[in-house]
């Protein structure tokens, strides 16, 4: 008998919030390779060139930081572009429930919590199309899927969150929603069920 039992979170923890005045996205995570951040940064900078008000948040460290920020002076986005390091509980709550949409460009993921805590924020995903990815984010429901490493799909489907605000306005309803189904408690309770 096999049984999937999804991890839960700290529901309690986050919360939706009031969003920026101005088109925001967020990455949290570690700056690892794999993670495929440049391409988050590559895309970003397509949605810069026809909305210069908007702003890309790096939460996070790892031994690509220096290469990122080599990156984002390369392509002049130094004043929409911050790197907030590592940053605590709180912090990373209040970045999720400010931000628009947060990106998860990873090549691959065992499942991905901060896309669950970004949902409690409130707050769709545009991520990639991978195993783990795509169990935790319900396309055009709870966020956007996009095939990995593609620039372009990335950057038209932060283009059309910002264009868009009723499907904005709903994925971050429904991310809510789904994201009430991965608390601690219940994870606990299939577990029990399972064992028994």
């Amino acid at each position: 008998r096999v049984e999937i039992i999804e991890p839960g979170m700290n529901i309690k923890q986050f919360h939706p919030g009031e969003k920026t005045e101005y088109p925001s996205f967020v990455y949290l995570g570690r700056l690892k390779k794999y993670k495929n951040v440049d391409i988050a940064i590559k895309a970003f900078s397509e949605v810069y060139k026809d909305v210069d008000d908007a702003r890309l948040t790096i939460a996070g460290e790892g031994e690509m930081q220096r290469t990122l920020k080599k990156l984002v002076k390369d392509l002049k986005l130094e004043k929409a572009v911050q790197f907030a390091g590592k940053v605590t509980e709180e912090e990373k709550a209040r970045l999720l429930a400010e931000s628009w949409a947060a990106l998860q460009p990873s090549s691959f993921e065992g499942w991905g919590i901060t896309v669950i805590e970004a949902n409690a924020s409130g707050t769709p995903v545009i991520a990639s199309n991978v195993q783990g990815l795509r169990d935790s984010v319900v396309d055009n429901k709870t966020g956007i899927l996009v095939e990995s490493r593609d620039v372009k799909g990335f950057s038209r489907a932060m283009q059309g969150l910002i264009k868009d605000h009723e499907k904005r306005a709903l994925l971050s309803k429904e991310a809510q929603v789904w994201s009430k189904n991965f608390s601690w408690k219940l994870s606990s309770v299939h577990f029990y069920d399972f064992i028994l």
